[in-house]
């Protein structure tokens, strides 16, 4: 028989583990939503004004394996990792701080979330598929912006 304290952690740890879905559902849904947002604005240079070949496709299209370089494929990997290990974090913090109601673990479990936002929109893949891939665009500015978030955080956390 599970006793008190035991079900309490369960609890709290499916409590931490649906948060963490949670968010990393509302990330991707706000990317998601972002892009759409920008979707049309060059929707001319995207398709151009080229006449599909014979074989209808256009020209200029490239097959999905013959745009990866190796720089692609390790950055995809990296940036997957640190995805995943931030995950990770934030269900272990968001467990830590439904526990203990620690201003600084807040802190920091704000800090991991601006991490898991910055591999996500760091990664290549995710830009090709976005169709943002080697374009400068907002999907090449926002990552920066999710590593400044949290190093400002931590750094006021750690003024605290």
């Amino acid at each position: 028989m599970e006793t008190k304290k035991e079900k309490g952690k369960n609890n709290l740890a499916l409590k931490a583990g649906m948060g963490t879905v949670l968010i990393v559902l509302l990330a991707i849904g706000i990317l998601l939503a972002a892009n759409m947002a920008f979707a049309f604005r060059d929707i001319d240079q995207r398709i151009g004004h080229e006449v599909p070949a014979p074989g209808g496709e256009l020209p200029s299209a490239m097959p999905f394996n013959q745009s990866m370089d190796p720089f692609f494929m390790v950055s995809t990997a990296i940036s997957s990792v640190m995805l995943l290990l931030s995950i990770y974090l934030v269900y272990t913090y968001l467990k830590d701080y439904m526990e203990l109601k620690s201003h600084f673990t807040l802190g920091v479990l704000s800090a991991v979330i601006a991490f898991m936002l910055f591999a996500l929109t760091s990664n290549p893949l995710l830009h090709f598929f976005l169709g943002v891939y080697g374009r400068f665009g907002i999907f090449q500015m926002v990552p920066y912006v999710f590593a400044t978030i949290s190093l400002a955080i931590l750094a006021w956390v750690s003024s605290k």
